[in-house]
């Protein structure tokens, strides 16, 4: 399914890009990072506007006047190229920010994520993953570009705060990234309610009622 959206989302490369790659060409070869940027500005439009499952390099090719072997060059598949266009966008918002205490990085960067799920890259999260069903390409571009790295960020802030005594010493990481953000994917996928600033709380809370140490020191609710 198609995704429709009024609002136009930038990667520094505006609708005249095509022209001006072309009017560079001719004064000699465009920037690899300006040619980067619109294959990855056009991927994510004709994601939009055709859906993940009728996309493919060929449409993505034609539409920005480049060459198959020059997106193949770049990435393996559709699937990655697209990952890479969302990841440039949404990955910045929904990073670990740096605190004194590592938990409290934990509970900021839930916020952040589920207000990035509640927008249009929720959809296409969603969108992801199930088209994921059909073309392995899209869904293994998903957990090695998003989910993968994801979890190693969380890992290590995790275990930082293991260290800093906030969380027990005896926990299973794995355990306690899937206490955290499994419920917040369950949510997306299936919709079974909203994906709030509280339900992430609650769920930040429960982890450090039950994982957390009576050093812990108070949070901001």
């Amino acid at each position: 399914m198609a995704f429709r959206f009024d609002k136009r989302y930038d990667l520094l490369v505006t609708k005249s890009a095509p022209n001006t790659i072309e009017s560079n060409a001719r004064r000699g070869r465009p920037r690899n990072d300006q040619v980067r940027r619109l294959i990855l500005n056009t991927a994510l439009d004709l994601a939009f506007e055709v859906g993940f499952r009728t996309l493919t390099v060929e449409t993505i090719a034609a539409k920005t006047g480049v060459g198959k072997t020059t997106i193949y060059r770049r990435w393996p598949n559709k699937g990655a190229v697209v990952m890479d266009a969302f990841l440039s966008i949404v990955g910045p918002k929904t990073i670990f920010p740096s605190t004194d205490r590592a938990i409290n990085s934990i509970q900021l960067q839930m916020k952040a994520q589920v207000k990035a799920f509640r927008s249009k890259y929720g959809k296409m999260i969603r969108s992801l993953v199930g088209d994921g069903q059909f073309d392995p390409d899209v869904l293994d571009a998903f957990r090695q570009r998003w989910i993968l790295p994801r979890r190693q960020l969380a890992r290590t802030t995790i275990e930082l705060a293991m260290k800093q005594g906030d969380l027990r010493s005896d926990l299973d990481v794995d355990t306690v990234i899937d206490t955290l953000y499994a419920p917040i994917y369950y949510r997306l996928m299936f919709e079974t309610g909203p994906i709030s600033d509280a339900y992430a709380n609650g769920l930040y809370q429960s982890v450090v009622k039950g994982y957390g140490t009576s050093k812990h020191p108070k949070n901001k609710r």
